[in-house]
């Protein structure tokens, strides 16, 4: 049995990520998913809307809670739908939300889970990235030693 860690900071291109993890997962491995959640709406939206008062107050909010709840959702059908195929391919899977501000937590699920490897959904959408501090992530990263299949939304970075 294999223990790998899918690590989730963008939800675009799943259907790529899946059709990875069906060729790379075998019966009986472990899938450990961690899936990072934003908690506020991208600054993003800062670019968007420059005047409040052009819109109002409410549509601001209701847009960046829109934002932030489409993203939401993106995620936790995506677990459900990895929950699916956990059953169809007979892996065992570990999933868990991670808030943005707890990569702590994440370092310290990577190193105590002794794994063979992790794929990683990192985003090209600059917003999403800064909010959920990527880069913290694949500085520290580079610096074990664990094979690494890295995506881009979806695009795989290394083969």
């Amino acid at each position: 049995m294999k223990k790998y860690m899918l690590v989730l900071f963008s939800y675009c291109g799943l259907k790529k990520i899946s059709k990875h993890l069906k060729k790379k997962l075998k019966p009986e491995d472990k899938l450990f998913v961690r899936a990072i959640m934003l908690e506020g709406v991208p600054k993003l939206s800062e670019h968007l809307i420059s005047d409040v008062g052009v819109l109002g107050k409410k549509v601001v909010s209701d847009l960046e809670n829109s934002v932030v709840d489409i993203y939401q959702d993106n995620a936790k059908n995506y677990l459900d739908e990895l929950k699916k195929m956990a059953a169809e391919k007979s892996f065992i899977l570990d999933k868990k939300l991670i808030q943005q501000h707890n990569l702590k937590k994440l370092k310290e699920d990577i190193k105590s889970t002794e794994l063979d490897g992790i794929f990683i959904n990192f985003s090209h959408n600059e917003f999403v990235s800064d909010q959920v501090k990527e880069e913290e992530i694949k500085e520290w990263l580079e610096k074990i030693e664990l094979p690494k299949d890295i995506f881009y939304d979806g695009k795989r970075k290394n083969k």
